[in-house]
């Protein structure tokens, strides 16, 4: 696949990086729906080869591996085996006492 070409003084700019971490952020918030091209292009206003190249500049992924990043992040930082609530079991006749 030859490399994506695009002219940076058109896509260097200010609105760009701003766009690119506001998508960021839209992402970290929506990981856990469908995100694809559609959404992504919808959401930053970009064109696909757009994207692809702000988020080699700014994040050196492409889109679809920085979303994949994302929620492997958010599994990790979920427990593996979530704990029952520890306080729905305990005894209201015996309070402790200070």
């Amino acid at each position: 696949m030859p490399p994506i070409v695009v002219k940076t003084n058109r896509i260097l700019t200010h609105s760009n990086s701003e766009k690119i971490e506001g998508l960021c952020v839209w992402i970290a918030e929506n990981s856990d729906s469908p995100i694809g091209w559609t959404e992504l292009t919808a959401k930053s206003g970009l064109t696909h080869k757009e994207l692809i190249a702000l988020f080699q500049i700014h994040k050196h992924l492409t889109p679809m591996a920085y979303v994949r990043s994302v929620r492997e992040q958010k599994k990790k930082s979920l427990p593996s085996h979530p704990q029952p609530n520890l306080f729905n079991n305990l005894d209201d006749t015996n309070p402790v006492k200070d």
